[in-house]
């Protein structure tokens, strides 16, 4: 494994590689208040792949940003377009799970020559909203921010409190979760605490339309590898519009696994087979 930093930007992110000598250059997009950690065990079962996963900005070792700034939700595509300039590639292979697959879904559509394959964990797209929302968007958004600018985060007295709790959150076992918790984390004088800028769990004030989206899918020219969980985020009740994305994809391959919204760490054996056969 190695470890540096890209100002990816305009922001100091810590990135991470795994299987340098991997034939299969692929750039790893992790979850929202996740961190590069949780590719980690994958990696490990993909030999082959030359994974590069990076902390968004304000998660794990990654900078925060500065005062006055927002973290906006579609800031990720400069942080993708930055990270292929950087690696001087013409065309590049992504890899997201949840708010990273969500991001690199649309990276797709918006750049299409400049993606050779997509491989999509709980992800296909992002959430989206009616317009009639946006009013209580824009009003929830300004009301979480002054209450966030007073919050403390929490303190656990030990790791392994920290570590619970967590994995209770996200419905993965402690065990599995570790690695990205223990680079979540910030050792203080009173105990243990989380790494991630606060001002991450402001909501968005303006989230795209489920037609703006709809009208995007199709320019995704890549091969697509969706893998979903079966008890995950896409497979709910209240997903099926996720479900009704697929049909306007034209290179899409699914594949239904057992697990949770974690399910590259509950299977990451399984998944790294999918993954490696997909890039061959």
């Amino acid at each position: 494994m190695i470890e540096y930093k890209l100002e990816l930007s305009g922001c100091e992110c810590s990135v991470v590689e795994w299987n340098p000598s991997g034939k299969n250059l692929v750039f790893g997009l992790h979850g929202w208040l996740d961190n590069l950690a949780s590719f980690e065990t994958l990696a490990a079962s993909m030999p082959d792949v030359r994974l590069i996963a990076f902390d968004f900005p304000g998660h794990g070792h990654s900078d925060h940003l500065g005062d006055g700034r927002t973290y906006y939700f579609l800031d990720g595509l400069f942080l993708i377009d930055d990270l292929i300039e950087h690696f001087r590639l013409e065309s590049a292979n992504l890899l997201g799970h949840s708010m990273g697959g969500a991001i690199a879904t649309i990276y797709a559509a918006a750049q299409p020559k400049r993606l050779n394959k997509l491989i999509l964990i709980e992800a296909l797209g992002p959430i989206t909203s009616p317009i009639e929302q946006t009013q209580s968007a824009f009003c929830k958004a300004l009301d979480q921010r002054r209450v966030l600018k007073n919050k403390r985060k929490p303190i656990y007295n030990s790791f392994d409190q920290a570590l619970a709790a967590r994995a209770a959150v996200s419905e993965v076992r402690p065990e599995l979760i570790k690695p990205l918790v223990e680079r979540a984390l910030n050792c203080t004088d009173d105990g243990y605490t989380w790494r991630a800028d606060s001002r991450l769990r402001v909501p968005s004030t303006l989230r795209m339309s489920e037609d703006q989206l709809r009208s995007l899918l199709p320019s995704i020219t890549a091969p697509t590898l969706l893998i979903e969980a079966k008890s995950g985020m896409l497979q709910s009740a209240n997903a099926q519009y996720v479900q009704d994305r697929k049909p306007l994809l034209k290179h899409l391959t699914t594949h239904l696994l057992p697990g949770s919204h974690h399910l590259h760490l509950e299977y990451p054996d399984e998944i790294g087979r999918l993954i490696t056969d997909f890039l061959k």
